[in-house]
């Protein structure tokens, strides 16, 4: 909806003993298994795994999860699994560097044995406090959340897994050319399955009575995998960075967004687009009050809950007005903008309502103010109506 106002203004040493014995030292050939810890890293930031929403034509849910707080998530498509040779709506692409952005040596002396692989997902989004399916959930943005299942406990932390990797393990041989010589070892990302499978559910938590729900792409996680040939696995532990940015990790993990769009249970007599005009008012002083109504007409079988809530950018203004700006410039004046209930009477920026086959909802712009610069000024709100 737009309000519209047209105004008036990075030693060698030598060692030479009795029996003319020469000792030569080298930082780099201290030790003939060089003890270390590293982690495999992708070459390029972009590639890892993709769920991609937009491949086939998901939908979203009609039945609710509950939350553990009591509230309601719709799943968007079936639960996603990132595995050996995956294909569909997720995709794999790439190559990874077997040394890559985290590597440590230890000193001469530190005992190695074999060889041992340690696994992490590191997640980019906040954890919320209540859990889906009794799982841990992640929220992507303010309308989508996911949910992430991996064999193994590796979820923001570093632990082992119940397989055996192959693959960048640490050779001696692979050791030394990096090590002596700064050569480096590479795979195809798709060697990378001994951690899998991961299954990941996204989620909504309001359903546009339009039908139209926009989710957007999220950088959403990175799975990082470690090697180490000291015996001392804590050691090892214990080294590891406890934050790792995506493009630092072994694979990337990314959701492309999209706009899915299911049936309308609900639709309005103004389509997409509300303009509340105020018409020519005087600079010097001016005071206006416009209302516009908006009538929804739904399928709906029984009065439903649907939360209507008012957006739009604020400023500093202490009153939090919507500001409303003529193009280009910095002027601005202000709308009290709120809705109100033809039916209840209910009134402001976000309110619950019942709503069955007819619910008219009114938008109310009140303008008031002295000295205003002349132009034409212009702000946009967003009305959202869902189900809570």
């Amino acid at each position: 909806m737009k309000n519209c106002l047209s105004l008036i203004n990075k030693k060698t040493l030598i060692y030479l003993g009795a029996t003319l014995s020469i000792c030569l030292f080298s930082p780099l050939n201290y030790a003939a298994n060089y003890p270390s810890v590293y982690i495999d890293t992708i070459q390029n930031p972009s590639d890892g795994y993709t769920i991609n929403l937009s491949a086939s034509n998901v939908q979203i849910s009609k039945t609710p999860t509950i939350a553990s707080n009591g509230d309601f998530f719709y799943q968007v498509g079936p639960t996603f699994t990132v595995d050996k040779g995956a294909k569909g709506q997720v995709q794999s692409s790439g190559m990874v560097n077997c040394i890559g952005s985290y590597v440590k040596q230890f000193p001469e002396g530190t005992k190695t044995k074999g060889d041992n692989h340690l696994h992490r997902i590191f997640v980019y989004s906040p954890q919320m406090p209540y859990t889906l399916n009794g799982l841990p959930v992640f929220q992507l943005s303010y309308n989508t959340f996911i949910t992430i299942v991996p064999p193994d406990d590796i979820i923001n932390k570093w632990n082992t897994i119940g397989k055996n990797a192959r693959f960048c393990n640490p050779s001696t041989s692979m050791l030394k050319d990096y090590f002596t010589k700064g050569k480096n070892k590479d795979y195809s990302i798709d060697k990378f399955y001994y951690q899998f499978p991961f299954k990941i559910s996204v989620f909504i938590r309001k359903r546009n009575i339009d039908g139209i729900t926009i989710i957007p792409s999220s950088d959403f996680a990175g799975y990082a995998r470690a090697w180490t040939n000291i015996a001392d696995t804590s050691l090892a532990f214990s080294s590891l960075p406890q934050f790792m940015p995506i493009n630092s990790t072994t694979a990337p993990m990314r959701l492309v967004g999209a706009t899915l769009i299911s049936p309308a249970e609900c639709r309005t007599d103004v389509g997409y687009n509300l303009v509340i005009n105020h018409g020519v008012l005087n600079a010097e002083k001016y005071e206006s009050r416009v209302v516009r109504p908006i009538n929804f007409s739904c399928d709906h079988v029984v009065p439903t809950p649907v939360e209507f809530e008012l957006f739009y950018t604020k400023d500093g203004d202490s009153q939090q007005r919507l500001p409303l700006k003529v193009d280009g410039t910095n002027r601005t004046i202000y709308s009290k903008i709120q809705m109100i209930d033809a039916e209840t009477g209910n009134r402001g920026q976000k309110f619950t309502s019942r709503v069955g086959q007819y619910k008219q909802i009114q938008i109310e712009s009140i303008l008031k103010g002295t000295n205003a610069s002349g132009g034409n000024y212009s702000g946009t709100a967003i009305l959202i109506a869902a189900y809570p």
